[in-house]
């Protein structure tokens, strides 16, 4: 005879609503129809809706997954698979299991990493309150703690505490900003945003997958946004997990690259050789030299992967922002727990073949249009393919030149401003004319002291010219910036995409540096600038005029030559790598 009325109910198939004195049951196959079938219930019951019964029906579902829950445990302990990082370890068979004798890849594992702010949740607090002064107090939190939200996501959640080892003030980045790419990929930087952070507690959730689409880890991002914390916790377990030679897909990978060297965690990435890259789709609106280290197309061993696996998961996962969007702690990572298990075991295992297939066929297509290559490539006088690595190195050296000006050219673009500078100060009107004339007068001074200056330059010598020269070369690739982050942002609104007068102001800014470089820039037609196929092709036109003819490595021709023969080597280690994930 059972000792409680609940564990005789259960007994009979039935979970009641209340542990004690319990009034109304629900059966076990009504469970199991309601995780198939949710939106039938009332229908096939007959019964009509009352607001009482949706509390009372999930109060016995979290019992039937709590079940559930404890029978996959005794399973998994009886099959000696309840030791730390088992799921983690064993999720993916392509990834995760090694042969004896297995040759060895550049990258031992693929993920890609991303965050996304969907499915955060509201902070819910007590009644607000006002002090003295009449300032707004926040209430206080009304969720209470439960024992079981910290179980709740185990096998997918890393622990917060793990998190927060990583927060900005214990990761030294002295070089953070001087980094450009990261800057157009600033993630919740915003006002609005900002604000935010003061409604919801959980703001988004940070995943990593590997490159079959297997959830790997993900990371609760908590009243804050995308921040570096969260892709350092998550790198620091996979390298505990995986070991070494693991790569890493990330919208802001090369930022995060030197984030990553100047933490904690440097010498042990270093150590185990740990890769950040950048996507594929994203890699595009970084800059040329910043795509020639780190873009998919040309990192050897990566294959045909794209590392944009997190994007396809998020266009599914959203749709459950409104089901989490109120929910308590424990609720909201049931929810995704139970979303993440299914998502591995029903859709991303049962596809994963045909993932292996698809990529061999994309492969062997790719690898037949090797013969097109040559015939383009002796039309183009290019004798062996082993010019194309040399081509890609010379021009990573040649952007590589003009990143920073030498200081013999700073020093002199420096002087020239200041002498100008000087000039109109002396023409303004006469209340002003003194004080300015004065402190211009004395920067000059500096500067021919820091320059060694013996003769005072004038409008009309040859150093005056040259400098004039360096300064409107300067402001010409100023405006090529400024060009490259309008692309960028007209890349994202799509529906201003081609409509008149959009970036008039910028164009004219373009057209009056354009008409003081010395001699004129080339002039693009319309034809030119749309056959440009990415961003990198405007790093290009930053050639000083002293360089004279164009590079071999610069022609369309040449360009798209270089990016048919990556492709092609791509595509041969992609074959590589699927006969050892198919075995």
């Amino acid at each position: 005879m059972d000792k409680f009325t609940t564990c005789s109910l259960i007994r009979h198939g039935l979970i009641p609503c209340t542990p004690w004195n319990p009034k109304l049951a629900f059966t076990i196959k009504l469970m199991e129809l309601f995780r198939a079938w949710t939106k039938t219930i009332s229908d096939l019951h007959g019964d009509a809706f009352k607001p009482s019964r949706s509390q009372q029906f999930s109060v016995s579902y979290d019992v039937f997954l709590g079940l559930l829950d404890n029978i996959d445990r005794r399973v998994m302990r009886a099959l000696a698979r309840d030791t730390p990082n088992w799921c983690l370890i064993n999720c993916c068979s392509g990834c995760m299991y090694k042969l004896e004798g297995e040759e060895e890849l550049e990258f031992s594992i693929l993920v890609t990493m991303d965050g996304n702010d969907s499915l955060k949740c509201v902070l819910r607090r007590e009644a607000k309150d006002f002090d003295d002064e009449g300032n707004l107090i926040p209430g206080e939190s009304k969720e209470r703690f439960d024992p079981l939200a910290a179980r709740a996501g185990k096998d997918y959640f890393i622990p917060r505490e793990k998190v927060n080892l990583w927060s900005k003030d214990r990761v030294d980045d002295p070089h953070g900003a001087a980094r450009g790419c990261e800057e157009r990929w600033k993630n919740l930087a915003d006002d609005a945003s900002k604000r935010m952070w003061g409604v919801y507690n959980e703001t988004g959730v940070f995943i990593c997958l590997c490159r079959h689409r297997f959830i790997l880890l993900v990371a609760d991002m908590v009243c804050s946004g995308e921040s570096s914390k969260y892709p350092l916790a998550v790198v620091n377990e996979l390298m505990e997990v995986f070991g070494a030679a693991i790569g890493a897909g990330y919208d802001i990978g090369c930022g995060l690259a030197s984030t990553l060297w100047n933490s904690p965690l440097g010498a042990k990435a270093l150590l185990k050789k740990f890769t950040f890259l950048v996507s594929a789709f994203h890699g595009h609106t970084h800059n040329r030299l910043c795509q020639l280290l780190y873009l998919a197309s040309y990192v050897l061993g990566l294959g045909l992967e794209d590392l944009e696996g997190c994007e396809r998961f998020f266009s599914r996962s959203n749709s459950m922002a409104g089901s989490v969007r109120y929910a308590s702690v424990f609720h909201r990572l049931q929810t995704l727990t139970s979303y993440f298990k299914h998502f591995n075991t029903h859709e991303t295992y049962t596809n994963l073949s045909k993932f292996l297939v698809n990529n061999y066929w994309q492969a062997l297509e790719i690898l037949e249009g090797e013969s097109a290559l040559h015939s383009a490539m002796q039309a183009a006088g290019i004798d062996d393919v082993s010019e194309f690595p040399k081509r890609l190195e010379s021009e990573f050296k040649f952007l590589k030149s003009l990143m920073a000006d030498s200081e013999e050219d700073t020093l002199q673009m420096e002087y020239y401003q200041r002498l100008v500078k000087d000039s109109n100060a002396s023409t303004t009107v006469r209340r002003h004319a003194q004080e300015n004339f004065d402190k211009a007068w004395a920067e000059v001074q500096e500067t021919e002291i820091r320059m060694g200056v013996k003769d005072r330059w004038l409008d009309t010598s040859p150093e005056w010219a040259e400098a004039a020269h360096l300064v409107s070369t300067k402001r010409y690739r100023l405006a090529l910036l400024k060009l490259e982050c309008l692309v960028v942002q007209r890349m994202f609104e799509l529906t201003k995409m081609n409509l008149s007068q959009t970036g008039y102001k910028l164009r004219k800014h373009i057209a009056k540096a354009l008409q003081s470089i010395v001699p004129p820039g080339r002039q693009l037609s319309w034809s030119e600038v749309i056959e440009y196929a990415f961003l990198a092709d405007f790093d290009l036109l930053r050639k000083p005029a002293e360089l004279g003819e164009v590079r071999p490595w610069a022609t369309p021709v040449a360009r798209l030559l270089l990016d048919k023969y990556f492709k092609i080597e791509r595509a041969r280690e992609e074959i590589k790598r699927c006969n050892i994930e198919i075995h």
